[in-house]
């Protein structure tokens, strides 16, 4: 309130002090030269225009008005006489008056227009790099997948591929660029995807596996996805070609179906023991395969949303799909080497950085957000959580089954209620497990000290149990991460097997999944150097907890 108190002051200021100087300038001038009706108004010009400038509109006027007052008493005849009789001399005055609005205005509309075209400017450049940001980010995420994407127009000649189509061809980008469809793939293949191609062009989604000849020979078994590119006003402009290279898998298939017909041929008991196995692998495969194309169909459709907005600049809509995009085309890249490899995560390279739960959180709740939405979910949050250390990739994961394990293993009928909190320990105390809370204000509630009476909708948990892992880093800050449910729970005699692989406790009708789930959250954390575990009673919920090393400098 004073700051605008002395900007005004300071703003009117301006007029008094800039009439000021104008009219004893003139008095001096006058003084000098002995005339006084040459000019009267010349200098105060100069003082409304200095005015309008730097005080506003306001100021302005108040610079006209005393000018025209002073003026006329000082410089108009008869000298020192608020009124005249002379009609030259009222004339004049209203002359500057008008004068001294318009020139107010002139200056106001100036620096408006001004101010606007600076902003205006502002935004173009902005705008301007946002987009070779974001033509830069899309071709980044195409040429990082690992399939071949290509767009192709309504006249079958191609417009963009990426690094994977190049290398998969042999042709680089200005080689392929303008030439027909023919002329890439080569005769013999084009006449087995030509139907395929055409009902693309009419508008419809396309989804196809078949083996096609190399130019140079030999044959490469595909599984294509043609999505169309459809206009506002109902034309097909083309269609993204997402092709990904099965040859490995369809050889695979070839060999085991020669393996097994070799092997009928031996003793039955062999066989009835191979034809086991390969029953076993079969349904391993489908499930997991069935669960991993999850990722790549929202890739692909945003992937289409995308394209037909291509050739235009990205509004925020836009750039959310990239994001997704990216999202997951990421978490496909992972699933494939952290999950379906269960054994390779052991290995694998774990790059420990400062992390935000609420950011995690916030990215795992967005990836739920159509299971949450199906199961009218309730999720609660007591935010803000910590920092903890942690490798990214695999924290999301391990949160997205802890989570989403949380609203599926639930009573029919029953609304899921899920709530996520945090609590510091320090040395090895996390071990010894924790204790429920009632929240009455989330948003002010400290995630370090747990509440003090169990919430309405959560069960209240057993005594608690020792941990389902050790904690192996030699931190002395942790952070323990629970998820509670309102879920069926688990008996206690099941509580470390459904940590192992492959573990089940219920019928894939009831529960869809692959039983590995658990058993990833516990390699995951283990090898960030962190422990997990889990206190329930079956029919009463479950409260799984996770600990990692507090992401604080202080905390090493």
């Amino acid at each position: 309130m004073l700051r605008r108190k002395r900007r005004i002051i300071w703003r009117y200021g301006i007029a008094v002090l800039t009439v000021a100087i104008a009219l004893l300038s003139k008095l001096l001038l006058n003084y000098w030269s002995g005339q006084l009706r040459e000019t009267p108004f010349l200098l105060f010009f100069a003082a409304i225009m200095a005015t309008s400038y730097y005080g506003g509109v306001g100021p302005g006027i108040l610079a006209v008005v005393l000018s025209s007052f002073l003026g006329g008493y000082f410089f108009l005849t008869p000298a020192k006489s608020s009124f005249s009789s002379d009609p030259w001399t009222n004339i004049q005055l209203v002359i500057f008056l008008v004068e001294g609005l318009f020139l107010v205005s002139l200056i106001h509309f100036l620096k408006t227009y001004r101010r606007n075209t600076q902003i205006i400017s502002q935004k173009l450049l902005l705008s301007e790099d946002k987009s070779r940001q974001n033509q830069d980010l899309l071709h980044l995420i195409a040429n990082s997948l690992p399939v071949c994407i290509s767009y192709i127009d309504s006249q079958q000649r191609y417009q963009f591929i990426n690094k994977t189509y190049n290398t998969w061809f042999g042709f680089s980008p200005e080689e392929i660029y303008g030439k027909h469809l023919v002329e890439v793939v080569g005769e013999a293949a084009y006449q087995i995807i030509k139907d395929k191609v055409e009902r693309a062009l009419a508008g419809n989604l396309v989804e196809y596996e078949a083996e096609l000849p190399y130019r140079e020979g030999g044959t490469r078994y595909i599984n294509a996805i043609l999505v169309p590119d459809i206009a506002e006003d109902g034309l097909v402009r083309g269609y993204c070609g997402l092709v990904i290279d099965i040859s490995d898998r369809k050889q695979a298939e070839l060999e085991i179906k020669q393996l097994n017909e070799n092997l009928e041929q031996k003793v039955k008991e062999r066989t009835i023991q191979l034809q086991e196995v390969n029953r076993e692998l079969e349904a391993f495969t489908y499930t997991v395969s069935h669960d991993l194309r999850a990722p790549l169909r929202a890739m692909q459709g945003l992937a289409q949303a995308l394209q037909e907005d291509y050739s235009s600049y990205l509004d925020e809509t836009g750039q959310e799909y990239t994001k997704r995009i990216v999202t997951a085309a990421a978490r496909m890249d992972t699933l494939i080497l952290d999950l379906l490899a269960y054994s390779r995560l052991g290995r694998s390279e774990i790059w420990l950085q400062r992390l935000s739960l609420d950011s995690a959180i916030a990215e795992v709740l967005k990836e739920l957000q159509p299971e949450i939405q199906v199961a009218q979910a309730h999720i609660t949050i007591e935010s803000p959580l910590p920092i903890v250390k942690a490798h990214r990739t695999i924290l999301v994961q391990v949160l997205i089954n802890l989570i989403s394990n949380a609203i599926k293993f639930v009573t029919a009928g029953v609304q899921p209620q899920v709530r996520i909190r945090a609590e510091e320990r320090v040395g090895e105390e996390g071990v010894q497990g924790g204790q429920g809370g009632q929240v009455s204000n989330l948003s002010s509630l400290s995630p370090h000290t747990p509440p003090t009476s169990p919430p309405p909708h959560l069960p209240i948990s057993p005594p608690p149990h020792r941990p389902i892992s050790s904690k192996t880093s030699t931190c002395k800050k942790w952070v323990r991460l629970w998820v509670e449910d309102n879920g069926i729970g688990i008996a206690n005699q099941h509580q470390e097997r459904i940590f192992r692989t492959f573990e089940r406790l219920h019928g894939i009708e009831s529960y869809p999944g692959t039983g590995i789930g658990l058993a990833i959250i516990k390699r995951g954390i283990e090898r960030m150097g962190g422990g997990v575990g889990v206190e329930s009673q079956l029919g009463q919920g479950s409260r799984f907890w996770i600990e990692l090393p507090q992401g604080d400098s202080s905390s090493k």
